[in-house]
């Protein structure tokens, strides 16, 4: 007897709760509503799908921890006593809406230090060119920002910083990291990465005397000049003619 009073209890809250529910609909749009724009609100300031960056201190601190990649053309290089060349690229957010905007942010290839031949290659290679740009570090000034900078070229995306270390037209800025223990850490795993790579890519411009390396640490004795001419045509012949063109 005692259970079936609790079933019929049990029933009739129930029914009287959806009964509630149906009639109530004004109090459950508010609550959907609200719901809703809660998250939309989140979402914006995680993504901000329209925001069009014209400075680096727009990028916002959270784009940088978790290595949020962002897009854009490259319109200009500008030459920087400072900082050397400036990539002045013209930033395009995931949805455009104000596609009337100019906004340039000036954008510095993370890691390398540019020489005169490198400036050249950046004008003729990547001016015009849409990239892919990662903000490395957080910016310590108004006049640029340090990313990780991609361009797609015959449906293959190069590495500029890479690029350039590879062909001798810039040097290694930064120190080779150690191996990063907390690999839950995007941003550290990311640095440590990307500052490996340059640093295979500034060990395979030395070995082939490519660029500045050429007159800075002269001819290999013969045979040992031979072996990377041998290993460049089996592992990728067309490595360079690629970055060059």
């Amino acid at each position: 007897m005692a259970a079936e009073q609790t079933r019929d209890t049990g029933t009739s809250w129930w029914n009287e709760f959806s009964n509630f529910m149906r009639k109530d609909t004004k109090g459950v749009e508010i609550v959907s509503y609200t719901v809703s724009g809660i998250l939309l609100v989140v979402a914006y300031r995680k993504i901000r799908p329209v925001t069009i960056f014209g400075k680096p201190s727009d990028i916002p601190h959270h784009f940088v921890r978790d290595q949020v990649k962002q897009y854009g053309r490259v319109t200009k290089i500008e030459p920087s006593q400072l900082y050397g060349p400036l990539l002045v690229v013209q930033h395009h957010p995931p949805a455009k809406v104000f596609f009337w905007s100019s906004k340039t942010i000036p954008i510095k290839i993370d890691g390398i230090a540019i020489n005169a031949n490198g400036y050249s290659w950046l004008q003729s290679v990547v001016t015009g060119k849409e990239i892919c740009f990662i903000p490395m570090k957080e910016p310590s000034s108004a006049a640029q920002i340090e990313c990780r900078v991609c361009i797609n070229d015959s449906k293959k995306q190069i590495d500029v910083g890479e690029a350039l270390l590879s062909l001798g037209f810039a040097k290694l800025s930064v120190p080779v990291p150690k191996s990063v223990r907390n690999r839950k850490d995007v941003h550290a795993v990311a640095l440590y990465q990307y500052y490996r790579t340059l640093a295979k890519a500034e060990r395979y411009a030395k070995d082939r005397r490519n660029g500045l390396w050429q007159s800075s640490l002269g001819p290999r004795v013969w045979p040992l000049s031979l072996w990377p001419v041998l290993w460049d045509r089996v592992t990728n012949p067309n490595r360079v003619p690629a970055l060059v063109r």
